[in-house]
């Protein structure tokens, strides 16, 4: 003990002590959260998979190292893999998470399920009830033997994820539900139908690139 410490109270040793307890342990912390951030940069750049990252978080799991599974959490959610993710974060209580690991099948059951939520399935009977629900719908016309409709069909369901609450989008099956297809005269497909107010006020034709479709669309957002 150095000199200076000798003169020092016994309460002021031991508050002193606490102190450099609390740094000390803060270190750690701030080791093992560096640590967790190599293991997800590995994850983000494909040097660990799925399974590999899912063995270090079940050992944070079991180390009760609570504090690094929210922040994976965190940043795995905020990420852009997290479409498709197969490591799945559960609220045991109100303080603990634990991890599961999905099989490849699961997840892709649940992305088909969000997409499909996303993107209404309009027929001649729901048409103009959709038109008449949402102030801007577009509408894209397909069918199942068009195939630069399979090439804006994944397009279609990235804007609706993006633009969720601020433009709905739908699909319609112009083989199964011709009487919309004549009323609309759609010539060519793929053909989107873009509703604003309830009134169809764009019809674009052709498999439009992301970037491009995306510009056309936005400007009809208020």
């Amino acid at each position: 003990m150095v000199e200076w410490e000798e003169e020092l109270s016994p309460l002021v040793r031991e508050k002193l002590a606490k102190i450099g307890d609390a740094i000390a342990e803060e270190k750690v912390r701030m080791k093992e959260l560096n640590n967790l951030n190599s293991l997800l940069a590995d994850f983000f750049t494909d040097r660990l998979d799925s399974e590999g990252l899912y063995k270090r978080l079940k050992e944070y799991e079991s180390q009760g190292k609570q504090f690094l599974l929210q922040e994976a959490q965190t940043k795995l959610k905020g990420s852009f893999k997290e479409k498709g993710l197969r490591i799945k974060f559960e609220e045991a209580d109100e303080y603990r998470l634990t991890v599961q690991l999905l099989e490849e099948e699961e997840v892709n059951e649940t992305v088909e399920e969000e997409q499909r939520g996303l993107v209404l399935e309009l027929t001649a009977d729901n048409f103009d009830e959709a038109v008449g629900k949402h102030r801007l719908l577009v509408v894209d016309c397909w069918a199942e033997w068009c195939a630069p409709c399979r090439m804006v069909a994944p397009v279609i369901e990235e804007l609706a994820r993006d633009y969720q609450g601020k433009i709905t989008f739908g699909k319609l099956d112009v083989d199964k539900n011709q009487s919309v297809t004549m009323k609309y005269n759609i010539m060519s497909i793929p053909t989107l139908l873009v509703f604003k107010d309830w009134q169809l006020i764009d019809q674009i034709v052709g498999a439009t690139p992301k970037n491009q479709l995306e510009q056309q669309l936005t400007q009809y957002i208020e």
